[in-house]
Order: C-alpha cells, then sequence, then structure tokens
C-alpha cells in the first residue's frame, strides 16, 4: 500500500484538479484487515485523502457467485482472493 499511496499523492500534486485521478482495484482490496492486514484499499483511500476522484471497482473475473445480491455487494463482500 505505502508505494500507491506516496505515488497518488504525488502525482495528485503534480496534478491538481481539475485533473481527475483514478483507481481501478477488483473489489476484495476494499475489504481490509483481517483479510489485508496492511489495510489494503482501505488504507489507500483513508491515507490519499481524497485525492482519488473515482474508483473504478473491477467485478469481473472474481468467480460466478461472487457479488450476486445487494447484500453481498453493499453489506457484507463474499468475494474471495
Amino acid at each position: 500500500e505505502a508505494w500507491l499511496i506516496a505515488f497518488t499523492n504525488e502525482l495528485r500534486k503534480l496534478l491538481p484538479r481539475p485533473y481527475i485521478i483514478s483507481h481501478a482495484p477488483q473489489a476484495p482490496y476494499f475489504m481490509g484487515p483481517p483479510r489485508y492486514p496492511g489495510g489494503g484499499y482501505v488504507k489507500v483511500d483513508k491515507e490519499t485523502h481524497g485525492a482519488v476522484d473515482y474508483y473504478n471497482v473491477q467485478f469481473y473475473n472474481q468467480g460466478d457467485s461472487k457479488y450476486s445480491s445487494y447484500a453481498t455487494l453493499f453489506v457484507h463482500s463474499d468475494g474471495t482472493f
């Protein structure tokens, strides 16, 4: 996470708004600890302080039954990595 946080924060300094910065992580990276002890994208989002304008979250290529309902998409992810 550290390199991505540093890169994103530096990129925002070099590309101030109105330039747009986006990231495209796969959904399970937002699960944070304990799945990702370092924090995953929960940490990236927190430590970039809004530098990412939007996340284009990838929900494909993660199995047939993943994110098949409101509950598994927004309440409690059933994605596995």
